[in-house]
């Protein structure tokens, strides 16, 4: 197997920066040149270990698809030593990616002449952060034993595994692209507050999202935990503090929030910077910060949604995707 350090529209646009970079500041390109060379041997690496996807034979001992699927499902996802190392070296070369096209966006920045290409390279560099994020969300309902049938937890295993493997094919996963979407739109709306009943913000939400949303919104918009993790979502505050700015607004006779007023009612708890702008490593912290705070209330037993909105919409469509073979064969 060969991994390319970049698709057909990151190397034209790479070698585009290049050359406008060595004119414009030497030092910079010199040091673009060696992160590049570093990306380069990490890719090296990355295609030494034999294919997961492969049968292995170990003496007597078989590693298949079928052992990796059953490791995940006795061990979980999130343990680098039970692992295969191929799968630890890919994620390191994925954030190393994500950290070179963070830099180049800094030098598309820094430098007018090249600000024509800073949309482009920001773009490039969300999608490699949601390309790690989205293996968390998979990760959570593979671990979910009991909680989701075993035939949607070996497919949510199968597209994992194919994220390993693949890394940066973005045709591999049939599901992943949806919830990217999301994360992106959500990155270009900044919460209103004004009543907190969210409308405003939803609506912004939808009008950026594709058909497979309105649908996940008509099967499951009148469930309750669907409406507190999109509560969540838009408003970027777990739903404890979305339920203290309530009972605050209704012990004080007001109709109305800004943001000044809700960092007031929630003793600075919320950041003081919206999850919105140009930094996609804001939507990786929001969504765990709401990941611990469901594990949080699933050991306490409080009130509140136990699953984020990404790992209920990305269910939703792996459900619908497998009651469509089921009715095909």
């Amino acid at each position: 197997m060969n991994i390319q350090l970049y698709d057909q529209r990151e190397q034209a646009l790479r070698d585009k920066l290049k050359a406008a970079l060595r004119t414009i500041d030497p030092a910079m390109y010199a040091t673009c040149r060696l992160m590049e060379s570093e990306l380069g041997n990490l890719s090296r690496v990355f295609c030494s270990y034999p294919s997961i996807l492969d049968n292995q034979h170990f003496g007597d001992e078989i590693h298949s698809v079928d052992t990796l699927i059953e490791r995940l499902f006795r061990d979980g996802c999130d343990h680098t030593v039970l692992l295969p190392t191929k799968v630890m070296v890919g994620r390191t070369f994925t954030v190393a990616k994500f950290n070179f096209f963070g830099f180049l966006r800094k030098v598309c920045a820094r430098y007018g002449a090249l600000a024509e290409y800073e949309e482009e390279i920001q773009a490039l560099w969300e999608h490699l952060l949601f390309s790690l994020l989205i293996e968390d969300v998979y990760q959570v309902i593979i671990e979910r034993n009991g909680f989701y049938s075993p035939e949607l937890r070996r497919e949510a295993a199968l597209e994992l595994i194919h994220l390993w493997e693949y890394r940066f094919d973005q045709t591999v996963t049939e599901y992943a692209p949806a919830v990217v979407e999301l994360w992106r739109a959500r990155l270009q709306i900044a919460p209103v507050f004004g009543t907190m009943m969210g409308t405003m913000e939803l609506m912004r939400l939808s009008s950026l999202l594709s058909e497979r949303w309105y649908h996940f919104l008509d099967e499951l918009g009148e469930n309750r935990e669907v409406q507190q993790s999109l509560e969540e979502f838009v408003f970027g505050i777990v739903h404890e503090e979305v339920c203290l700015v309530r009972e605050t607004m209704e012990r004080r006779g007001i109709t109305t929030v800004n943001r000044e007023s809700l960092q007031e009612m929630l003793s600075q708890e919320v950041p003081l910077e919206p999850i919105q702008g140009d930094d996609p490593r804001e939507m990786y912290r929001f969504y765990h910060r709401r990941s611990r705070r469901i594990l949080r209330r699933r050991i306490a037993g409080n009130e509140g949604p136990q699953r984020t909105l990404e790992e209920i919409l990305l269910v939703f469509l792996v459900q619908h995707r497998l009651a469509s073979r089921k009715t095909r064969s």
